[in-house]
């Protein structure tokens, strides 16, 4: 043990009363000795142990005070350190940090003392130097650290159940207990080679993301720690990871993580390598040969962890395949176990209930016994050629129950082999297919049948089209296609019920089967409409098309005999367009649209007809196709307009107007509203169209309030039928009227005669509602649909309108002209209004005047116009007196 001197003071001054003792003990002492001067911090001498120690020589030592010399250099420290001995006598560092003169830094202990010699006061120093006992502690205290990270590494692989639980523990246990920077463990995707993160901890564990690292030796990121450790199935150690050249691509990550030294170590499961386990110290030489061995255990540990894991999943999986199997023996199919001889050793339940068999019945016969005989002994030849060759087969077969009865099976035969690869064994499994069979005709059945008339449906039609298309073209005969249309339907559904339209369907549809001959094809489009392709007509198209004529007019005569649909007698009729073609290259839709095309012209004709496809007819059609397409996008494109036509009292004072739409199309210019009115009835636009012009009217009235001239104004807007008959259109107008905040007063619906008698109970309610509301009434084109005369009186009309055929042949047409008189005379005596309409002549307004008619509209007094021109024209009537 190194001497160690702390003399008290009476040994001192016996010391130097032997000098040569004192300068021996001094020179050769094992700490280092640095004497002070009490008052000036002066050095008054070192020992030989001390200059070794610091590297200093004796002259840099001597007179100089303790701050001016390297060891002592920080010259606040060592300044407090002299007070402090210079106060107390005495002091003690445990631990002090000193620098050789080389820079390398040592810990040293530190004790002083002082005393008086020859009345001098002197300060005694001993210096130990303790740097190497300190980096064993440090050592200790590592290799500590790492066995508690070990031992909670096992405690983890005892408790945890899966990979994920198992990583993150090891990581944290590195980290926490044995005081890593960051641990990770990585496994190495299949394809790619590269090392992927699976789980981290620690700090710096953000400079993972996106980290390149590779098993494979050709990657430029394959040649570092771990890349190496992998492919040479040994632990890495890289113990100055800054310095080090392998780990060059990733020190700008390891500087911004603190990571100094490094450990990474394979991982293996079932004795295959899967990744790596790798950790970071925040000092260098952090592993030594005691701390790699502990590391090594834990990896070790790990791995035999992963393959537990491994192996307790596969016998999970064995048992669970086992439960599954018994369950499949007694699953819906029928299964049945032969041996190499095809003897039946066992069958399970559903087989019982599938073929009528039990198994007293059936073990130790041969499949044979459930043979239907309908199929080939070449069938079951090919069939164990299969199962020979593959030890598989399966395929449809037909089989026969115990009681008799033949079904179709899905049957499927495995071959079992032993360990030599003999056959010991046949299992099969029996789906019974006869529902699926069922089935499928069911569903064969919906997809190309109309299920109301069982009539092929317009799939099954396009089929059969393009068949006969093919056979036309082959044969160069000539083929047609009826498009059969039944008349008034839809009069027949609303008036009887859907249930009695059906039951005329079913009964149209049987007699149509009727009229053709066989191999013409008969198919329901929908609704009301059906088709018939008729074959092999004529190559003469003449006489191709006398032969469908033959042939629909039987169709309309049997069409048209009465049916007896739950007994109520119906006399039905048909419009029937047809088209005939002959090795012509059209699309199907191409030639139902011809045959409809045609089946319009019938219809226009009168119905009860049949018309042959004209290609001027489709002209007009698309041309009508056309229009719709443009007026649908019409009113969201803002392309109506409201114009006014002035209605005069008889002194030419305007009562109000007329509200007339107009569509100005970007392209068509000014459509008529003969042409786009009907088509909005027609499509249902008409009645968006309808409320948007009962909107700007109510606006326009709205502005008219601030406007004297205008604030009196009555607008009369005409309403159409469909319009009038929507369930909830008086509560339409009542909102109308509430957003505007407006005098309905102002408001005159015009209604035809027909719409007023079509169901006229609800149009007498409808409109007394209205009129409670203020609006009045015009019926308008008075005299010119089905005489009302007896519905008068009960409607509540304000005005009756003289429709303009009337007034325009006033004083032409005698009968005419006395048709205007009895309308004046009728509504005077029903106390009402009267105004004629299409009043072009003076000739006519003094005509209707003289006979009572006192309101008038025409182009006499201005044609319709948008509504600034109207309000000039209000203008200067007003500014000449009228």
């Amino acid at each position: 043990m190194p001497t160690s001197l702390l003399l008290t003071a009476p040994e001192f001054k016996a010391l130097r009363a032997s000098e040569s003792s004192y300068r021996r003990l001094f020179e050769t002492a094992q700490d280092g000795i640095l004497l002070l001067n009490v008052d000036t911090a002066q050095i008054e001498d070192v020992n030989p142990y001390l200059i070794n120690m610091l590297g200093y020589t004796h002259a840099e030592f001597l007179g100089k005070k303790l701050w001016e010399v390297g060891p002592f250099s920080d010259r606040c420290e060592s300044k407090e350190m002299f007070a402090e001995l210079q106060t107390k006598g005495y002091a003690r560092y445990e631990d002090l940090p000193l620098k050789t003169k080389s820079g390398a830094r040592v810990q040293v202990e530190f004790v002083s003392n002082t005393y008086e010699c020859d009345g001098i006061q002197v300060i005694q120093c001993n210096i130990r130097d303790i740097t190497k006992r300190k980096s064993a502690e440090a050592e200790i205290q590592r290799r500590t650290h790492l066995y508690n990270a070990l031992s909670q590494s096992n405690k983890a692989i005892v408790h945890c159940t899966n990979e994920e639980e198992l990583f993150l523990k090891i990581c944290c246990a590195a980290v926490r207990f044995g005081r890593m920077k960051m641990a990770w463990i990585g496994l190495i995707n299949a394809e790619t080679h590269r090392v992927l993160p699976a789980c981290s901890f620690g700090g710096g564990i953000e400079e993972l993301k996106n980290i390149e690292i590779s098993a494979d030796a050709e990657s430029p990121f394959g040649h570092g720690p771990i890349g190496i450790a992998l492919r040479e199935n040994r632990p890495f150690w890289s113990q100055d990871f800054m310095n080090d050249p392998l780990t060059a691509p990733w020190q700008e990550r390891a500087a911004r993580g603190g990571w100094a030294a490094s450990a990474s170590l394979p991982l293996h499961r079932n004795g295959i390598i899967i990744g790596a386990f790798t950790l970071y110290a925040g000092e260098t030489n952090a592993f030594d040969e005691a701390a790699c061995d502990l590391l090594v255990e834990m990896a070790v540990d790990i791995s035999f962890a992963l393959s537990n894991f491994t192996n307790e999943i596969a016998r999970k999986q064995a048992e669970q395949e086992l439960r599954i199997a018994a369950i499949a023996f007694e699953s819906q199919e029928g299964i049945l176990i032969t041996d190499a001889d095809k003897v039946i050793l066992r069958i399970n339940k559903s087989f019982t209930r599938q073929t009528g068999y039990s198994a007293e019945e059936i073990v130790g016969k041969t499949p044979a016994l459930m043979k239907s005989g309908r199929q080939s002994p070449e069938f079951y030849q090919q069939m164990w050629e299969v199962l020979t060759r593959d030890h598989y087969w399966h395929g449809e077969i037909w089989n026969r129950r115990k009681n008799g009865e033949i079904y179709p099976d899905w049957l499927t035969i495995t071959a079992v082999t032993n360990t030599e690869g003999k056959v010991t064994n046949y299992v099969s499994s029996y789906s019974d297919l006869s529902k699926f069979k069922k089935s499928e005709a069911a569903i064969h059945s919906l997809a190309f049948y109309d299920p109301l008339t069982s009539l092929p449906n317009r799939r099954l039609l396009v089929e059969r089209l393009q068949h006969t298309f093919a056979a036309s073209a082959r044969h160069h005969y000539h083929a047609a296609l009826l498009f059969i249309d039944l008349d008034n339907f839809k009069i027949l559904n609303d008036t009887r019920g859907h249930n009695i339209g059906d039951l005329l369907l079913i009964e149209v549809a049987s007699r149509l089967q009727a009229c053709v001959r066989e191999g013409d094809t008969v198919a329901r489009l929908g609704g009301d409409e059906f088709i018939v392709i008729l074959q092999e007509l004529s190559e003469e198209p003449l006489q191709a098309a006398a032969q469908t004529e033959v042939i629909c007019d039987k169709i309309l005569a049997a069409i048209g005999r009465p049916h007896l649909l739950a007994n109520y007698e119906y006399q039905s009729s048909a419009s029937i367009g047809i088209t005939l073609f002959c090795n012509q290259a059209v699309m199907v839709d191409e030639l139902l649209k011809r045959a409809d095309t045609a089946m319009y012209q019938a219809k226009n004709a009168g119905r009860n007809s049949l018309r042959f496809y004209d290609p001027a007819m489709q002209v007009v059609l698309e041309t009508r196709a056309a229009l719709e397409t443009d007026l649908r996008g019409a009113l969201g494109e803002n392309q109506f307009r409201l114009h006014y036509q002035m209605q005069v009292g008889h002194t030419g004072h305007i009562l109000g107007a007329e509200v007339l739409i107009r569509w100005l199309h970007p392209q068509r210019g000014l459509v008529s509203p003969l042409q786009f009115i009907p088509l909005a009835e027609e499509t249902g636009l008409i009645l968006p169209i309808g409320r948007w012009v009962l909107e700007m009217a109510c606006a326009q009235l709205k502005t008219w309030e601030a406007d004297p001239l205008a604030c009196n104004l009555r607008l009369a807007i005409n309403v159409s039928a469909p319009q009038f008959h929507q369930p909830d259109f008086v509560e339409q107008v009542r909102q109308t009227f509430q957003r505007h905040v407006l005098n309905p007063n102002q408001i005159k619906f015009e209604l035809t005669e027909s719409l007023v008698l079509d169901n006229i109970s609800d149009t007498i309610v409808k409109m007394h509602a209205l009129r409670q509301n203020g609006v009045r009434f015009s019926m308008d084109d008075f005299g010119t649909g089905y005489s009302s005369l007896s519905y008068l009186t009960q409607l509540p009309l304000d005005q009756l309108k003289i429709d303009q055929s009337f007034v325009r042949n006033i004083g032409v047409k005698h009968s005419d002209s006395i048709i205007v008189q009895t309308i004046i005379g009728m509504a005077n005596n029903l106390g009402m209004e009267v105004i004629a309409e299409g009043v072009e002549t003076e000739e006519q307004r003094a005509f209707l005047e003289q006979h009572g008619c006192v309101v008038y509209q025409g182009d006499l007094f201005g044609k319709p116009v948008p509504v600034e021109e109207f309000e000039e024209e209000l203008k200067n009537r007003n500014d000449n007196g009228q």
